[in-house]
């Protein structure tokens, strides 16, 4: 097989991993090299800003970021971090728990993300705008939104063995509020372990307070692709596991008005 014929091959192997969403897509498996769709214009569907996963790049800061290391640290802290959890009464897997706190740090570490400061989306768009509106996730160091901080963050859970899904789609913190408009938002679902039907919205892009714990929310129905496919608009209800504050996350358009909710509404 040509070059030519293998790099064809390669790239729609790639397509078929994207799945398409109305205004987004959902993305079980990023690899290095893939243009991720991360947006596009008010006015048409197409996603036509794109992102260069050059997760190479990053490879001389992630030698001991895999799931042996992960786990031994875990087990090291396991009892002042299950004291911890059940002090503040998160009902969650503790050991996920662990494991999206070390893969939140390490995406602010090698993304140059200050929680304290909001990037300028000026600057964001100066990079996209260089760079033909396809440029290289190492290129927005600290310039990062959403989009790149869910991609890295699911890249991550898939190199220390946690089941995970990148979502480009929107969130709303009260899809009740016919005045709120839905924002476009990238975030990552994992997948339970132990039952592969339950899963856990982890939004990355919006950490817990300064101190940079990782959002993590149980939906009210399971997370799924087929919930998502070929719908205008539907939004789920999720609680999140630390405080239990209320967000909504899914797809749909920017528009203010009555929402197609699911779950407890």
């Amino acid at each position: 097989m040509s070059f030519e014929n293998e790099e064809l091959l390669a790239n729609r192997v790639r397509e078929k991993e994207l799945k398409t969403l109305n205004r987004g897509v959902w993305a079980e498996e990023l690899r290095n090299g893939q243009e991720l769709p991360l947006g596009g214009s008010l006015f048409s569907s197409e996603l036509t800003t794109k992102l260069e996963l050059d997760f190479e790049s990053f490879n001389d800061r992630l030698e001991n970021f895999n799931e042996e290391n992960i786990r031994s640290l875990f087990q090291k802290n396991k009892k002042a971090f299950l004291d911890w959890l059940e002090e503040v009464g998160a009902q969650i897997d503790p050991y996920l728990f662990y494991v999206c706190c070390q893969v939140q740090n390490k995406t602010h570490k090698l993304l140059a993300v200050d929680p304290k400061n909001n990037v300028s989306s000026f600057e964001r768009r100066e990079v996209y705008n260089k760079n033909k509106n396809k440029p290289k996730l190492s290129s927005l160091i600290g310039k990062t939104e959403c989009g790149e901080r869910a991609a890295l963050g699911q890249y991550l859970l898939q190199k220390v063995g946690l089941e995970s899904i990148y979502v480009g789609g929107v969130s709303m913190d009260d899809a009740k509020d016919s005045n709120e408009y839905p924002t476009p938002h990238s975030f990552v679902v994992i997948k339970n372990r132990e039952n592969p039907q339950e899963t856990i919205i982890f939004d990355i892009a919006r950490p817990k307070s300064q101190h940079n714990l990782p959002r993590l929310l149980k939906p009210d129905v399971p997370f799924n692709y087929e919930l998502l496919k070929d719908k205008e608009e539907v939004l789920v209800g999720a609680t999140e596991v630390l405080q239990g504050r209320r967000l909504y996350f899914g797809v749909g358009e920017q528009v203010a008005g009555e929402h197609n909710i699911i779950g407890k509404g």
